[in-house]
């Protein structure tokens, strides 16, 4: 099975110059509450207080929308035996290479969204404390910052810096599971969990829950970033279909191997031919 990503437009955004440390305050269009985004800074003297994931990662394969799920293993190596048998030219057997290297270090990162949503859920319920990152309670980007640690990939701190050091930029229209989402000038950050919903530490008072990205939320978007994806690459569809079918000639080619005899365990003689020595008379 080939598996491509839906193409990423970058969306970079105007970055601001100077990086207010205020706390914004708002209210979704349910009225659940404000927003408690951690930029960073010394802990205010004020007292701070206190379902299985069935998400789906869009893919396509040479033209065809796919649905798999986030656990979906990487694709398997290419046979080298089959590679040989097609005779490639070295400008196209590059190109199946490179193409096999990006997909999987594409389901690589899949996979690992898939593990720091795991952890995130894990704490739904805990408190938001402010500056915290874990494993008592959490603030928005400490949360962020835990969960992605927790699936092998660093990223900052704070809200600002995770957005800018992040390379690889997502339009709204492109999140998958796992993106982290920026809202309120960026002072905000939550997990995408798919469905239009993400998973965050909202604000003082309240506890990790997930929310419904709705209208005025939507409105108040500021870009999102997907921790440790490779740079988007598009390949030609003549270089996907090709893979595919190099993938098909490979689990054929795994499919007609005869299995290995000589480690094949020997069975034990059924019950009944077993003498019982207790009726021999010796």
């Amino acid at each position: 099975m080939v598996i491509t990503c839906r193409r990423d437009t970058r969306q970079w955004g105007t970055e601001r110059t100077a990086m207010s440390i205020a706390r914004h305050s708002h209210h979704d269009a349910a009225g659940s509450g404000a927003f408690g985004g951690h930029t960073g800074g010394t802990r205010p003297a004020a007292g701070r207080k206190r379902g299985t994931l069935r998400a789906a990662v869009l893919a396509t394969v040479t033209g065809a929308a796919l649905a798999v799920p986030l656990s979906a293993p990487a694709p398997a190596a290419i046979n080298p035996a089959v590679l040989r048998s097609l005779h490639l030219d070295s400008a196209t057997l590059a190109k199946v290479k490179a193409y096999d290297r990006y997909r999987t270090r594409v389901a690589s990162q899949r996979s690992k969204a898939g593990k720091a949503l795991r952890f995130a859920r894990k704490q739904i319920g805990k408190p938001y404390r402010w500056g915290a990152d874990g494993p008592g309670g959490y603030d928005c980007s400490g949360l962020a910052m835990a969960a992605w640690r927790k699936a092998g990939v660093k990223i900052p701190r704070v809200t600002y810096a995770q957005y800018r050091q992040v390379d690889r930029k997502v339009k709204y229209g492109d999140l998958e599971p796992g993106d982290l989402v920026f809202f309120h000038g960026r002072s905000h950050v939550g997990l995408f969990v798919g469905r239009g919903r993400f998973l965050h530490a909202p604000h003082s008072g309240a506890r990790v829950r997930i929310d419904k990205i709705g209208k005025r939320r939507k409105g108040q978007f500021a870009g999102a970033v997907r921790p440790g994806a490779p740079a988007y690459k598009e390949f030609p569809a003549s270089v996907r279909e090709l893979v595919e079918k190099i993938d098909r000639m490979s689990a054929e080619k795994r499919a007609d191997q005869p299995p290995d005899k000589g480690r094949t365990p020997q069975i034990p003689p059924p019950s009944d031919t077993v003498p019982n020595l207790s009726l021999i008379d010796i």
